[in-house]
Parts: C-alpha cells; sequence; structure tokens
C-alpha cells in the first residue's frame, strides 16, 4: 500500500466510527426520550437532533485532528 491508499483507508475507517457513534448517541437520546414520557414521534425527533449535532461534532473534531496530523 502507498501513502495515498493508506490515507483514504484512514478516512474512511474514522468517518466509518463517526457515524457508529453518533448513531449510538441518537440511539441513547431516544431511548431516554421514550423513558422520560415522550411519544414516539417526539423520541424520534430528538433522536435525529442528536444524532445529527453528534455527526456534525465528531465530523468537526476529526477534521481538525487530521489537519493536525497531515
Amino acid at each position: 500500500m502507498d501513502h495515498r491508499s493508506t490515507a483514504v483507508a484512514l478516512v474512511l475507517v474514522t468517518i466509518a466510527v463517526a457515524v457508529l457513534l453518533a448513531a449510538a448517541v441518537g440511539a441513547a437520546a431516544g431511548v431516554l426520550a421514550l423513558m422520560d414520557g415522550a411519544s414516539r414521534p417526539a423520541a424520534l425527533t430528538r433522536a435525529g437532533a442528536a444524532f445529527g449535532g453528534a455527526l456534525t461534532v465528531l465530523t468537526g473534531a476529526l477534521a481538525l485532528v487530521h489537519k493536525t496530523l497531515v
């Protein structure tokens, strides 16, 4: 593997990790909303907002880390 393919593989792995962590945050927010007594549509809305927010923050953090490493 050359340097370019290694860099692409690293980017793909970090994106996959960010999406999985964001999905876990969204799922936890949805479960907590249901435990709090929210309706299913409200819980799904909270889960979606948490997923989007977590993905945005994780992507920004990973971009900063990548910029400092390269």
